[in-house]
């Protein structure tokens, strides 16, 4: 009789079933302290405190889940059964999460509650049931692709989304998830929320070795952060998108230790044949009227540069913000990385040298844009934040998609935030379009948060920034940069909103040379690029008097 014959892992044949040798597991064991080293375990003491958080938001959300059915007057026998529950996701579901992770979670509800009751109701049930100093925020953004409640609580970052189910009235201590035939009903709304929790435990299902899959995917995760490429809003592939990526490679190496995933990683996604999609298993088609990502139907999803398909029922593309910039930073990453690893294999080098820090401020742009948003008001700072840079990757594919005469137009994946006290409105227009000279110190903010009253007839404001590196090309002929149309879009998308208030709310686009990079963006050890002779001879920008350094004309090298 034939032995029975191994499973087969996802959608081709492993390329190679060979278990881990000596030298392997010795590279693995190096991986693993070097990234304790870079803290990236949660210690006993924070997972206990993510558990109690995250019993806290159970509590929090049967309670909600009554007052939103009291406040429809149903019977009391709903209100009693109603019930409710909080399932968590992302990295914190995968075994991944670190010390500074935040954790995605989502609240399902029965059929008597919507997604308007989870934004009327839901804060203020929980501020009432917690301790007010252990809330950091809480920001709703009913209008965000995935409508979601960004909150901090007791130190983590929460971002907690919402389903409904139509089919479901009661939802009690012994539902353990949401099946495909729950999906009946659902908007592609709800859809996206509820993908989460099904992806999760599908792509665990698809893993053959969960250790080795953890221990490259906090790798993965750790590079990416330090290499300011990860982060779905900027353009870059998101946690779940990473960990897809490399539960393939698992698949592909069913036996290997975590230091050879991550270096079959490396050497794999550098000469993936994209747009050929990333896949944990065949794409599952339905009956259910559900969309199912297919480029040969679906216009938009034959645009996706980079896709990478969720595993559950129905497959979503994760890496569907992906621009020509990002993915040619990530192709430019992933070499870099790949040359690395084999240094390491060869003992060259060491894991330490593949998560050095990323030289974008430093080496790797001479021309940028700055995002600037300022708010006078601090309730409304966080939710305009948060709109702006739901915008900010829509501007750099702007960029790349039209005739700008820009290569390149890099996000950064992250934001700076800073306070500035200001005398009068000259003072503050200043601000609004980049200067620094009324910033605020960290010791005068925080003075200044525990004594509004101080700042008497000033007026306080507070800016978010994000920088856009550029890379132009070179040679005869491609001296200039006009942004003047993308910059509008982008200014439109977010001045056209219901929440806009131009009163207290200002976006301006400002064109930014590299040494004016202000001084908070660069770590300590980091060299900051100075104005150069060569610089100083060079007419930067040339605009109309009345605009100032403001970008979306036409900027000269």
């Amino acid at each position: 009789m034939d032995a029975q014959q191994p499973r087969q892992w996802g959608v081709t044949n492993p390329i190679s079933n060979a278990p881990p040798t000596e030298a392997d597991l010795k590279l693995n064991d190096d991986l693993v302290k070097a990234l304790k080293a870079q803290d990236n375990f949660e210690s006993p003491e924070g997972i206990e405190n993510r558990q109690k958080v995250l019993r806290h938001y159970q509590r929090v959300t049967e309670a909600f889940v009554k007052r939103a059915c009291k406040a429809k007057k149903c019977p009391e026998s709903t209100v009693e059964s109603a019930g409710g529950k909080v399932f968590p996701y992302g990295s914190y579901a995968l075994g991944v999460s670190n010390p500074g992770s935040d954790i995605d979670t989502l609240l399902v509800a029965p059929k008597h509650v919507n997604s308007h009751d989870f934004f009327a109701f839901f804060e203020q049930t929980f501020r009432e049931m917690s301790d007010a100093k252990d809330i950091g925020f809480i920001v709703p953004a009913p209008d965000a692709y995935v409508p979601i409640i960004k909150m901090e609580f007791r130190g983590i970052d929460i971002d907690l989304i919402f389903v409904s189910l139509p089919s479901i009235s009661s939802i009690g201590p012994d539902f353990t998830g949401v099946d495909k035939n729950m999906l009946r009903g659902l908007d592609d709304v709800a859809m996206r929320s509820v993908n989460g929790i099904r992806m999760v435990k599908e792509l665990l299902d698809s893993v053959p070795e969960p250790k080795a899959f953890r221990y490259a995917v906090r790798a993965v995760k750790l590079w990416s952060t330090q290499r300011a490429i990860y982060g779905n809003v900027f353009g870059y592939p998101g946690g779940v998108a990473w960990a897809i990526m490399v539960a393939r490679i698992c698949q592909l190496y069913p036996k290997a230790c975590g230091a050879t995933v991550l270096s079959k990683f490396f050497s794999l996604m550098k000469q993936w044949h994209w747009p050929r999609p990333v896949m944990l298993k065949h794409i599952e088609e339905g009956s259910m009227g559900l969309r199912v990502w297919n480029p040969s139907i679906y216009h938009g999803d034959k645009f996706h540069l980079m896709p990478v398909i969720t595993p559950a029922f129905p497959s979503m593309c994760a890496t569907h913000t992906i621009t020509h910039s990002t993915k040619h930073v990530m192709l430019e990453e992933f070499n870099r990385a790949d040359s690395i690893v084999s240094a390491i294999s060869l003992g060259k080098k060491s894991w330490v040298d593949l998560f050095e820090r990323h030289t974008f401020f430093t080496k790797d742009h001479k021309y940028y844009l700055s995002i600037i948003a300022a708010c006078r008001d601090r309730k409304s700072y966080e939710g305009f934040n948060g709109l702006v840079q739901s915008k900010v990757r829509l501007l750099c594919k702007g960029i790349d998609d039209g005739d700008a005469g820009a290569e390149i137009a890099r996000p950064y994946n992250k934001y700076f935030e800073r306070v500035h006290r200001c005398k009068n409105e000259d003072q503050v227009e200043a601000v609004t379009k980049g200067h620094l000279t009324y910033l605020l110190s960290p010791e005068d903010t925080l003075a200044l948060q525990k004594s509004p009253e101080s700042a008497g007839d000033d007026h306080i404001i507070h800016t978010a920034t994000w920088y856009i590196g550029l890379t132009l090309p070179e040679g005869p002929g491609s001296k200039s940069l006009d942004i003047s149309f993308p910059v509008a879009d982008f200014k439109r998308l977010i001045t056209g909103t219901d929440s806009y208030d131009e009163n207290t709310m200002s976006v301006n686009v400002i064109y930014t040379r590299h040494y004016d990079i202000p001084p908070d963006c660069f770590q300590p050890g980091e060299t900051r690029p100075t104005k150069s002779t060569k610089d100083k001879k060079k007419k930067t920008v040339k605009a109309p008097k009345r605009t100032g350094t403001e970008a979306g004309l036409d900027v000269r090298k």
